[in-house]
């Protein structure tokens, strides 16, 4: 026996009102919640997808005032100008301790020169203040440059959180880490702090956009005229970012840029990111030609529309057979005589050579050629750019690689050369 709770009136009625809200909400939550826009704005946040003429917004963060000296040096590079104008966030980085809870604080602008009580300042109060001068005059030397600075007081083990939250809330394109090894009056780069290469890492693993580690050996400011960038091109992500990066560095007036592509004639090896991820063989071939697939797209269009229209750029290819060649290509190309290199940081490359040469990498972050270019066995006085591009994963970092970069002494890099 069927029991009528409802008419059919009310039954219907009923009905067609859910019939109703479900068309009706539906639409209403796309209008009001849109997560593909937020995807959209963070394919965006890196040097390659962003246009000649648009603001380019780089969060440099800093340690000490000669972070902050060598920081204005290589954003100078980037040639800001009214059709390519730069917003730079200078972050002075402090460790906290005695507190939970981490401090995110814009810095007060205070009157320059001299002034009472001065004497009374904390050593991080001066070097604050210190930074913020630098920083004041960098925008006041560039009419196209907005230049902030922010201070993070945080507890260094969970600070690299902070940071890519920054990075976040400001859209940025790219951040800037100092090297955690600083050049010395002998002309070799000593460690500061081994906190300051975890917190690099931990960066580079969770960023919101693209990261660049400079290892500073003090190129001076970029006043002098030929001023030589030589871009050391392999393949994949990181090497396409880099080259965008080169490629705005190009447009200053002063600088002469050398690409030097290294073409690999060997057997593709496996790749261990998509190894950890339980992916099949075949899934890292395919991903393999599509990354092959970019890299040419890039490189054609960055020889049609710069090689070919500008003198002050060269572009040339090294065939590369063997892990041996890499390090002598770099000898050789380092005769020409640099002040800047610019290279990928090649988290991506599947490749048997940089695989085989990865596991010799004293530092990690800056990948196989970064680690051979920042080595004290490298004989260089040029400072090195390496890039990270956002969207594909983030720095992998092996607990094998870790605990055979801890159980190797500095010079690990001598196997190279």
């Amino acid at each position: 026996m069927l029991l009528q709770v409802f008419s059919t009136a009310t039954f219907s009625v009923l009905t067609s009102g859910v019939v109703l809200m479900t068309a009706i909400v539906a639409p209403i939550i796309n209008v009001i919640y849109k997560p593909r826009k937020r995807f959209e704005q963070n394919k965006l946040k890196t040097i390659q997808k962003l246009r000649d003429d648009a603001e380019l917004r780089i969060l440099a963060c800093l340690h000490n005032a000669r972070n902050a000296n060598s920081m204005i040096n290589i954003l100078s590079t980037f040639g800001p100008s009214r059709l390519s104008p730069m917003h730079v966030y200078g972050v002075y980085l402090v460790e906290l301790t005695g507190r939970s809870a981490a401090l995110v604080a814009a810095h007060i602008k205070m009157p320059r020169g001299p002034v009472a009580g001065e004497q009374n300042l904390t050593k991080t109060q001066a070097e604050l203040r210190s930074i913020t001068n630098i920083f004041e005059s960098f925008g006041d030397a560039y009419g196209a440059v907005r230049a902030e600075t922010l201070n993070i007081v945080s507890s260094y083990a969970t600070i690299h959180k902070d940071i890519c939250n920054m990075a976040n809330e400001k859209h940025t394109s790219l951040i800037l880490l100092p090297f955690h090894k600083q050049f010395t009056s002998e002309g070799a780069l000593e460690t500061t702090s081994q906190v300051y290469q975890k917190i690099n890492q931990q960066i580079m693993q969770g960023a919101s956009c693209s990261v660049g580690i400079f290892v500073d050996r003090e190129i001076g400011h970029f006043s002098k005229m030929n001023f030589h960038i030589i871009m050391i091109f392999v393949g994949g992500p990181d090497d396409r970012e880099a080259l965008a990066v080169a490629k705005r560095m190009a447009s200053n007036p002063g600088v002469r840029l050398s690409v030097v592509r290294m073409l690999l004639f060997e057997e593709p090896g496996e790749d261990t990111l998509s190894q950890a991820k339980g992916q099949s063989i075949l899934s890292a071939v395919m991903d393999n030609e599509v990354q092959k697939k970019l890299d040419e797209e890039y490189v054609s269009s960055f020889r049609l529309t710069q090689v070919n229209n500008d003198d002050s750029i060269s572009y040339s290819e090294v065939d590369v057979l063997s892990a041996e060649d890499v390090p002598a290509v770099l000898n050789v190309v380092e005769k020409s005589g640099c002040d800047l290199y610019i290279v990928g940081q090649g988290n991506r490359r599947n490749s048997k050579v940089f695989l085989d040469l990865l596991e010799w990498c004293d530092c990690l972050e800056l990948g196989v050629i970064g680690d051979i270019l920042a080595s004290n066995n490298f004989l260089t006085q040029a400072s090195v750019l390496v890039v990270q591009q956002y969207g594909y994963g983030g720095l992998v970092v092996e607990k094998q690689q870790l605990n055979h970069m801890a159980n190797n002494s500095n010079d690990g890099v001598d196997h190279y050369l």
